[in-house]
């Protein structure tokens, strides 16, 4: 099997793993099992929105048949071992292929892109941080912390993304002339396929309870804009007296530079009280 992060192979006994994921699965905050498989009555639901926008001329018949359901397997779950972690936990991914709502996700990702990355701390990869930082002095008693989101994915709260989301559609002058749909519409969209977070694992289906699951491909659309919303947050109540100087974006992360009492007062955790319950910012790694 693959790993979460490089592109080594991990050889892991089929018994291990199985009780891994299985005992994964029996956090029932966060999954839960379903009687029945729900594919047949979302591939309904899809339909029906597809064919009133085709009928509104929203969109063209193309576009309908590239976005209507004709294949409709159950998404299924499999995991990545995180060799990078203590303990070697596993990252759960769900693959969407030939599921009922892919290609809606994969034209939803395409035509929310545009909104992610125009925030003034946002970087794009590791070579853009690393360009960034190089302009980035440090005094005696600053620290640079670098903060990870614990399961980004399945922690961002699907409502909250989606008032944001509106909020960035209605604000988008160029909107218009990527697609006819309306912020309505969109959102309507979004808010379907974020809700058909099923998947079958050895027989069984689940259901993720929320967030966004891993693999689908609006996921880290979702997730980048969420990110961006806390980063804005961040810059406008972090406390005068902390001296923050620099924050960077990424992914899953969000890097400062602090005066060090501060940091070490708190323990390095970052919890704004903005965040959803039980959102927290836990550190990575400091630096002086």
């Amino acid at each position: 099997m693959g790993t979460d992060k490089g592109r080594s192979t991990v050889v892991i006994d089929k018994k291990d793993y199985e009780e891994k994921v299985h005992e994964m699965l029996k956090d029932d905050k966060t999954y839960e099992t379903l009687k029945n498989d729900p594919t047949a009555k979302y591939k309904r639901k899809l339909i029906t929105i597809l064919t009133r926008l085709q009928k509104e001329k929203k969109i063209n018949d193309a576009q309908y048949r590239l976005l209507y359901p004709t294949t409709a397997n159950t998404p299924r779950l499999y995991c990545t071992t995180k060799i990078h972690k203590p303990g070697n936990p596993i990252r759960p991914i769900v693959d969407y292929t030939d599921s009922l709502g892919y290609e809606t996700s994969k034209a939803l990702a395409d035509l929310l892109n545009p909104l992610v990355g125009n925030t003034e701390h946002h970087v794009k990869n590791s070579k853009d941080l690393a360009e960034e930082m190089s302009g980035v002095y440090m005094e005696e008693n600053e620290i640079f912390n670098s903060n990870d989101v614990v399961s980004l994915f399945t922690n961002t709260p699907i409502k909250e993304t989606l008032d944001i989301i509106k909020q960035r559609l209605v604000a988008d002058k160029d909107l218009k002339k990527r697609t006819k749909l309306d912020v309505e519409d969109i959102v309507e969209l979004l808010e379907f396929i974020l809700t058909i977070t099923y998947f079958e694992f050895r027989g069984s289906v689940y259901r993720q309870r929320f967030g966004a699951a891993m693999g689908s491909p609006v996921s880290p659309i979702i997730a980048n804009l969420f990110m961006e919303f806390i980063e804005q947050q961040a810059i406008a109540t972090v406390p005068i007296e902390s001296n923050c100087i620099t924050i960077i974006i990424t992914v899953d992360h969000l890097s400062f530079v602090w005066i060090t009492d501060l940091i070490h007062s708190n323990n390095g955790v970052i919890d704004f009280h903005f965040a959803p319950t039980g959102w927290t910012l836990t550190p990575m790694g400091h630096q002086q």
